[in-house]
């Protein structure tokens, strides 16, 4: 039943802007296809306000061809050999079931994976229940229950090294529960039975034995119509299986007719220069001065600075090993002083660094917390 564990990863988990998914932009559509790679060794790091994932030391493996096709009101999503299947009602998103060459599984009882529009802070929860058949020879039924939140945004740095803001990620959990007939031999069979067994209220028994635990991570950055990064990972209580893979930014720029997030790609474009009228030039540095300092009592660190010109200044906050805990930006649209600060609460005791970035100038503090 390994196979079955690994399977039940790969539930479909569809990852607008700045902190919302919509259906405009973020709808799957049938036709589009997408060049993905796997990542090696990656971890989702942590949730909340102004997180950062980086990721830049990250190599990445061989690449598949993730394809969306539609039948009717079912649309499905094909990569390395495996095909789920959602429907959208309303403004909610549904898993229906999946299939490849191991597995088929069908949920008569869908269950929601998402709701649109979805921001920072909403969840969606909901159960399952279906039936189905690995290798041809187990039929199983099976049940479940999942909750779906968006934990967590912020700055994503991808293997490629590009950077990314205004990330939202979705993180998904689902239990999934089986009961396998040995006295099954055909589909046709089971669905019979758990007909028989649904008329007459069967009790799904879910003490006794150890669900499947499925996580999937998934980050979205404004512009893009699919996810840039998904992370998952599945569990049986013998063992763990896990894969993270890369959407390129790059490989959905070939999209056909994506108006939708061209424009506003153009828009957040056109929002980041706003900060230099006159055409400034970005390889100045507008920082005319700047000091740091850390309150222990509130965990804040705060940069003052004096800007010479309009400029967007960005904090990011590294430890002594080099790994990014937290960053903020701000557009400033007038020279003069201000603050920027960042919150250290929950951080662990040591030694810090923080980047202070605008333009091409690039300044470093460090700080103990």
């Amino acid at each position: 039943m390994r196979l079955f564990v690994l399977m039940t990863l790969f539930a479909p988990l569809p990852c607008l802007a700045q902190t919302s998914l919509t259906l405009s932009n973020n709808g799957f559509r049938e036709g589009d296809s997408l060049v993905t790679r796997m990542v090696n060794d990656a971890q989702p790091g942590i949730s909340g306000r102004d997180a950062v994932w980086d990721f830049s030391d990250k190599g990445t493996g061989r690449a598949h061809v993730l394809l969306y096709t539609a039948d009717r009101d079912t649309l499905s999503a094909a990569d390395g050999g495996t095909s789920w299947r959602t429907v959208l009602h309303g403004d909610t998103l549904w898993l229906t079931g999946f299939e490849n060459r191991h597995t088929l599984m069908e949920y008569h009882e869908p269950l929601p994976l998402l709701r649109y529009p979805f921001s920072y802070g909403d969840s969606i929860r909901g159960s399952f229940r279906g039936m189905g058949v690995w290798c041809d020879r187990s039929y199983m039924r099976v049940w479940g229950d999942g909750v779906t939140r968006a934990d967590g945004e912020g700055t994503l740095i991808l293997p490629s090294g590009d950077t990314l803001r205004h990330v939202l990620r979705v993180h998904s959990v689902r239990r999934t529960w089986h009961t396998a007939y040995d006295s099954v031999r055909t589909w046709q069979r089971l669905r019979e039975v758990v007909r028989q067994e649904t008329r007459e209220g069967l009790a799904l028994e879910t003490t006794r034995t150890i669900p499947v635990v499925s996580e999937t991570y998934t980050w979205y950055a404004p512009g893009w119509r699919y996810p840039v990064l998904r992370m998952e990972n599945a569990t049986d209580g013998i063992g763990t299986a896990a894969l993270a893979v890369a959407y390129p930014p790059e490989a959905q720029l070939d999209l056909d007719y994506d108006m939708e997030n061209a424009l506003l790609r153009q828009r957040l474009e056109t929002d980041g220069s706003e900060g230099q009228p006159g055409g400034e030039d970005e390889s100045t540095n507008p920082l005319a001065s700047h000091s740091t300092s850390y309150n222990s009592s509130t965990n804040t660190v705060t940069v003052s600075f004096a800007l010479s010109r309009p400029a967007t200044v960005s904090l990011l906050l590294s430890d002594a090993a080099g790994i990014a805990w937290r960053s903020t930006e701000q557009v400033f649209y007038n020279n003069g002083t201000y603050s920027l600060s960042l919150n250290c609460a929950g951080l662990p005791h040591g030694q810090y660094a923080l980047r202070i970035i605008s333009g091409a100038s690039i300044l470093t503090s460090k700080f103990n917390v």
